[in-house]
């Protein structure tokens, strides 16, 4: 795993020209016809028309709660939230999209990260209401919600929360599968050099929390490109990337590992031993330093990420005793 402490040897194979090409090489794999003919002939309704048929969705029964990585709180009332030092009042709908209030800062009001946050059950009434009042101001495919980046970190945190709360209800579900629809037909063309793990992690959350055929698809899509995504020289690129995207990574490999937990044997072992194997190198590296990012950046997106200290005990509880 000698790869994983040479990240600071980069060759700028991940410069502009570079994650242009990758973007392409992603498209190519990725994405499906539908994602590149609507863009051209205009048809962008019409192809997200179909996104809202959608029956009742069949659940995968699951072994097991899950069990958050402690993280603190972001929601500090009904509809006030606090990111990178700024406390804001989701007032009406008009706020989700309110662009004055930065990029970085929507995407992680768009990412839910608190309904897996520490006391997330003495809020339950509040994320209650905050999904529901998403949904119905959020139109499929359209706005910073539908981004990659905080669509598939949204998609997680609904279905975690669900299997500890089972807070969604079924229209709640039925926007899940939208949303994962819509990840996936554009999973190509969206793909960006430094987030290809948030989608296959999707991906593969969706396909164990759903049961059928397509629920299949989607977990198979998932797996492909978290095996890309984890290949050493992807892994060098984004280590270079700073702490940020290590820890974001760990905490990936992690929930990975616990996923297998709640559904077992849905991963197979080859899998989880390469999971396993990743993330406690990256466990026992030091350092966690961190740059707060400017709210008007829109590239790249930023967000609070949990402790290293927690997620070595997030690690410690899934058995990984190495990580101590």
């Amino acid at each position: 795993m000698s790869y994983l402490t040479d990240s600071s040897k980069l060759s700028g194979f991940w410069s502009a020209r570079s994650q242009g090409l990758h973007r392409f090489w992603w498209g190519l794999r990725y994405a499906q016809p539908m994602t590149l003919l609507g863009a051209h002939l205009g048809r962008k309704d019409e192809y997200l028309a179909w996104f809202n048929t959608v029956e009742t969705p069949v659940l995968r029964h699951p072994a097991s709660h899950w069990a958050f990585c402690q993280r603190p709180p972001s929601m500090v009332g009904a509809q006030a939230f606090h990111f990178f030092g700024v406390e804001r009042v989701l007032s009406d709908n008009r706020g989700w999209h309110w662009r004055p209030w930065g990029e970085n800062w929507l995407h992680n009001l768009h990412a839910f990260d608190d309904l897996v946050a520490d006391g997330a059950e003495g809020r339950f009434e509040w994320h209650e209401k905050l999904v529901t009042n998403w949904i119905v101001a959020n139109t499929p495919g359209k706005g910073v919600g539908w981004r990659p980046h905080s669509l598939s970190r949204r998609i997680v945190n609904w279905v975690k929360w669900d299997l500890d709360k089972r807070g969604l209800n079924e229209v709640g579900r039925r926007n899940l599968v939208v949303q994962v629809r819509f990840l996936r037909q554009r999973l190509g063309a969206s793909m960006t050099a430094a987030y290809p793990t948030k989608a296959g992690k999707a991906l593969l959350f969706a396909g164990a929390f759903f049961d059928g055929a397509e629920a299949a698809a989607w977990r198979k899509t998932g797996l492909s490109v978290l095996r890309t995504a984890l290949k050493p020289s992807y892994m060098r690129a984004r280590l270079g990337g700073g702490d940020a995207y290590r820890i974001a990574i760990i905490e990936d490999l992690l929930d990975v590992i616990q996923l297998d937990k709640v559904y077992p044997g849905l991963l197979g072992r080859d899998e989880l031993a390469r999971s396993q194997d990743l993330v406690l190198p990256l466990l026992a590296m030091d350092g966690e330093r961190r740059a707060a990012p400017g709210l008007d950046e829109a590239e790249p997106v930023f967000f609070a990420e949990p402790r290293v200290q927690a997620l070595r005990q997030y690690a410690q509880r899934l058995g990984l005793s190495a990580a101590a």
